[in-house]
């Protein structure tokens, strides 16, 4: 008989949504648990699994503490099980919580950092969970070498196996997990925890997901956010499906204002896109109270600098459709290029303006030029100053810092070039 359960990890109860202009019950993740509660109710799930970091550690034990215990004296009540492993910020509060609290249906797997399978009865059949929990809230090491020297048993069971960990990232101290480890450990399919983003690694046997955080936080979590319905129907087949119940999400749209030619078609551009973009993807949001967009300008455009006075006060935009959704724009960030025509006719002047367009022109063209060369020497030299500079130490171990590459050394002096050549031709034509 098919085993469903409902996955899903970094909830970090406690928290809220930032950057959500009216403050209500919704915005805080307390309520995204209460829903999955219902949820897992009213479809009849075999278990719900959690894969750390469900309450968060920045000082909000105390306001997670109650909807954490709420919400499993629920799921008990209905004959649920939750299978649970700690992550990096909640390693001991999980732990204090099964210490002081005799719950009967709820299990913590591998603590002190110690490999841990248990089968667990549902209403579908048994099913058994393999999982480790964070002892400590930074761990240099991947746990899953520990899991190489652990038998895990051999039954009939389907084996779900739970693990918080940064996939693919060996310099992570949030247990860096190798990708090649995973897979053939006899395992159905492994629910993971720590990238709040959705992600599927691995399809076929096993399955391998981040199911992401089920309430989106902030406006660098984009898109969907919600539970995965995961469908295990034999030793071989495992499925998975989203369960889109975050009741705010945050997304970026792209807008080319290339044809734009003044102030009014802009507003208008800029409305009847997010109201088009809000149309495509209705669909996904029943549960949905707030859509909050940033908006990227893009395209070229002679006019670059009036388009920052244009969307002043953009954050006053709202907008309540029929379903019930209320949508506003959060910022509007200007990636406009600006537009220069007679590129030939101008790189004929012996001036400034020539000389930047003759280096556009070369540039485009795959030319070198002594200024060029120079340009780009003293670019490459003031570069690897700021890359080995104490204060941008974080940056290159984020490994955020500019590339050094020539290649790249030219698309940013294009973009400077095309952007000064603008700033003068703008001034020449105020004086």
């Amino acid at each position: 008989m098919p085993r469903k359960i409902l996955a899903t990890a970094d909830l970090h109860l406690g928290r809220k949504s930032t950057q959500v202009s009216i403050d209500s019950d919704e915005n805080a993740t307390k309520y995204t648990w209460q829903r999955l509660i219902r949820w897992a109710f009213k479809n009849q799930v075999d278990a719900v699994v959690l894969a750390g970091d469900i309450i968060d550690r920045d000082n909000r034990y105390f306001e997670a503490i109650g909807p954490i215990h709420e919400g499993f004296e629920k799921l008990g009540a209905a004959g649920i099980p939750v299978i649970m492993t700690a992550g990096n910020h909640d390693f001991d509060v999980l732990r204090d919580i099964m210490q002081s609290n005799d719950y009967a249906h709820v299990h913590l797997l591998g603590e002190n950092g110690q490999w841990e399978a248990r089968t667990i009865e549902t209403k579908s059949g048994p099913i058994q969970f393999l999982g480790w929990s964070f002892p400590q809230q930074y761990i240099h090491e991947d746990p899953l070498l520990k899991l190489a020297s652990f038998e895990i048993p051999l039954n009939d069971d389907p084996t779900i196996g739970i693990l918080h960990g940064a996939l693919n990232a060996p310099e992570s101290k949030y247990a860096p997990i190798e990708m090649n480890r995973l897979m053939g450990k006899n395992v159905n399919a492994w629910v993971l925890g720590h990238i709040h983003k959705p992600v599927i690694h691995h399809e076929n046997s096993p399955l391998i997901f981040y199911s992401g955080s089920p309430h989106a936080l902030s406006p660098k979590e984009t898109g969907r956010h919600g539970p995965h319905l995961l469908t295990i129907e034999s030793r071989e087949k495992a499925t998975h499906k989203q369960v889109l119940l975050s009741p705010v999400r945050y997304e970026k749209l792209n807008v080319d204002i290339t044809k734009v030619a003044d102030q009014s078609e802009f507003r208008n551009l800029i409305v009847n896109t997010v109201a088009e973009d809000f149309e495509q993807k209705k669909d996904e949001l029943q549960h949905v109270s707030r859509v909050i967009y940033d908006i990227i300008l893009t395209g070229k455009h002679a006019l670059k600098a009036e388009f920052s006075a244009w969307h002043q006060n953009v954050d006053d935009f709202e907008r309540t459709f029929g379903n019930g959704t209320t949508v506003s724009i959060r910022k509007i960030s200007n990636k406009i290029e600006p537009e220069v025509q007679n590129l030939e006719e101008l790189a004929h002047q012996p001036d400034p303006a020539g000389i930047l367009a003759q280096a556009i022109l070369d540039i485009q063209a795959g030319k070198s030029s002594k200024f060029l060369e120079n340009l780009s020497a003293k670019f490459r030299r003031q570069l690897s100053k700021m890359n080995t500079a104490k204060t941008y130490q974080p940056l290159h171990k984020d490994g955020r810092q500019y590339d050094n590459a020539p290649e790249h050394s030219e698309i940013f002096l294009l973009q400077e070039c095309e952007q000064l050549l603008a700033n003068l031709l703008a001034q020449k034509d105020k004086s």
